[in-house]
């Protein structure tokens, strides 16, 4: 669509079919010219005759230049008679029969520019004569050499008198074509513009997508010049100012190349952005005279610059985009042949078109483009929804992994921790409730030993209650196990004849102690206690017990005959108390008394939180 619309551009413009005018239309293609500056028609008009199309060429005494183009005509019966002139630059009056019949503007600075606007002027038939009417047309605009391109040099096309109803078809084509279109385009332009560079906005890497919005928005505001009639500059301004306007555009579509073929450079843009000011600078410095030579110096300057971009974008993208080379390629070359065709009218190699060829078949290689770029943009976002629905599926499936990873590590971290519990309960029926009964079955043998025997049942029942509280007890106030580790102790040293120093702070009612915990500390009391009564041969035993929120202190001496702790082996009952130790975290030492006897030192952390405790009890 967009290179059958250039085509139809380039078919309109370089290639004009002229429609023959009805019979009642006079086409007016000579007139006498004029260089007056009155404001009425002149009375002196020279013999000579010049062709229409006329345009200025020539430097004007003042400017802006005003030429009178003088014609006759007869009157063809015309009910309702109108004058069409398909092109006068910058602006005009029509007179007829010396009468003021139309005017399109200010004709004094700042001129009202309709060097793109066709001029249909209705006027009364009453003013007519059945022959030799005089028409004047007033011209007021500047030479070619004064402005930059030559669609807005000075100069008048043919005119043609006619009804209006056979002049208004070929008003409103033109009209079409040069002014509506040029609307229409300009508006689109800006607001794809917009969007491809929220596209560029959203995507910051793909900085090509942002250089083509920049494009797309500043062709348009160039392309405002064709329809812009009332600005509040002078001409020479005006042309300064949308010719300097072209500079960032050349800027943005020359990187757009370079950052679509990843291959931008950054000497490249400090050069073009230097470009950018300098081009305005030397159009505003430039002598009036020389504006339009210098515009063509310049527009040769982009074109080179625009062919060696062209050339290396082509080598790039045949390596590295082999699929985009073809399409934008051809939408590339097609640009250059249009810039190539603007560059020829402008030097006069060709004829003035009848519309503007590039602001009018340029943006539909921008279309082309734009297109392309949204599809790639589609394309990109369809893949990564596509990666990222793959990437939740990867995500879903190792949480489901891990799960079950976590779960069999669970189960294999409860097996441990009954395994580790088997074996300690393994250990203290061992240790203890098993050693009592070999020792109550070697003393059933002797009859007379049978309070013996009582007692060590006793104590092997207190042993299994003490494991089984373990398992299944909860945990128990502080006070209450003090209470019965003090029971217990002053009654076992005291049936042994050694005399007992209970020293216990009070601990709160609510400090709790969890149930595997003092099993472990119940059983390393009664070690320290039996040591004390079998081996040290003691008269006195001191007990020393200190708790606090986070740690609680157990201290067991005596004044027995002692022992090298440095160089004597740890029995087996010793050996559990280190053990057990160890189990709750703490630190037992066993140190020589000063004066004779051990000293036993338990240092226990009891800083654990309330699920702590459920957890420790339940695993106990």
């Amino acid at each position: 669509m967009a290179y059958l619309l250039v085509f139809l551009v380039l078919l309109g413009g370089l290639l004009p079919v002229q429609a023959q005018p009805a019979s009642t239309t006079h086409v007016l293609d000579q007139a006498s010219v004029v260089r007056d500056a009155s404001i009425t028609p002149p009375e002196r008009i020279p013999d000579i005759l010049s062709p229409l199309p006329h345009d200025w060429q020539n430097s004007p005494v003042a400017l802006p230049e005003q030429s009178w183009y003088h014609m006759t005509f007869d009157d063809a019966g015309w009910v309702l008679p109108a004058i069409y002139v398909e092109r006068a630059c910058t602006n005009l009056e029509v007179w007829v029969n010396g009468q003021l019949v139309g005017s399109s503007g200010s004709m004094v600075e700042p001129l009202t520019r309709n060097c793109y606007y066709p001029q249909l002027i209705r006027f009364q038939r009453s003013l007519l004569h059945s022959t030799a009417n005089r028409l004047d047309i007033r011209v007021v605009g500047y030479p070619q050499a004064y402005v930059a391109a030559r669609q807005r040099a000075g100069g008048l096309s043919q005119v043609l008198i006619g009804e209006q109803a056979e002049l208004v078809p070929r008003f409103d084509a033109r009209f079409f074509w040069n002014i509506t279109l040029a609307q229409v385009i300009g508006i689109c332009m800006l607001l794809l513009g917009l969007v491809i560079t929220a596209l560029g906005w959203v995507r910051r890497q793909d900085r090509h997508y942002l250089y083509f919005g920049a494009a797309l928005m500043l062709w348009a505001l160039a392309g405002a010049r064709l329809y812009l009639q009332h600005v509040p500059f002078t001409v020479l301004t005006g042309e300064v100012l949308f010719t300097s306007l072209l500079t960032p555009f050349v800027y943005a579509v020359l990187q757009f190349l370079l950052h679509y073929v990843h291959q931008p450079r950054l000497w490249v843009q400090r050069l073009l952005l230097w470009q950018c000011v300098a081009v305005p600078v030397l159009l505003a410095l430039v002598p009036a005279p020389t504006l339009a030579a210098t515009a063509r110096a310049v527009y040769v300057l982009w074109s080179g610059e625009f062919v060696v971009t062209l050339a290396f974008f082509a080598w790039h993208s045949w390596r590295l985009m082999r699929r985009d080379f073809w399409l934008m390629g051809a939408n590339l070359v097609l640009m250059l042949a249009l810039v190539a065709a603007e560059i020829a009218v402008q030097n006069a190699w060709l004829a003035l078109p009848k519309i503007h060829l590039v602001h009018l078949a340029m943006p539909a290689i921008f279309l082309a483009i734009g297109v392309r770029l949204v599809q790639q943009f589609a394309a990109v976002l369809t893949e990564s929804e596509r990666l990222n629905r793959e990437l939740e599926q990867r995500v879903a499936d190792k949480t489901a992994e891990i799960a079950h990873s976590y779960a069999q590590l669970s189960d294999l971290r409860v097996e441990q921790a009954a395994a580790a519990e088997r074996q300690r309960i393994a250990s203290d029926l061992h240790d203890d409730l098993g050693a009592k009964l070999v020792t109550i079955s070697q003393a059933s043998l002797y009859a007379n030993d049978i309070g013996r025997v009582a007692e060590l049942a006793r104590q092997a029942l207190s042993d299994m209650r003490l494991s089984v509280r373990g398992l299944t007890g909860a945990p128990t106030p502080l006070p209450y196990v003090l209470a019965d580790w003090r029971s217990e102790t002053v009654e076992r040293l005291t049936l042994a004849g050694v005399a007992v120093f209970w020293n216990a702070n009070d601990p709160a009612l609510e400090w709790m102690l969890p149930a595997r915990m003092q099993v472990q500390l119940t059983r390393i009391l009664r070690e320290a206690v039996s040591n004390v009564i079998r081996h040290s041969g003691a008269r006195m035993c001191w007990v020393d017990i200190h708790v606090a929120r986070d740690h609680l202190r157990l201290g067991v001496e005596d004044d027995g005959q002692g022992f090298d702790t440095h160089q004597a082996s740890l029995g087996q009952g010793l050996g559990n108390m280190l053990r057990r130790a160890r189990v709750l975290n703490g630190t037992l030492q066993i140190v020589p008394r000063e004066g004779g006897g051990v000293c036993i030192h338990l240092n226990v952390p009891l800083a654990l939180s309330a699920a702590e405790q459920a957890t420790d009890a339940g695993g106990a």
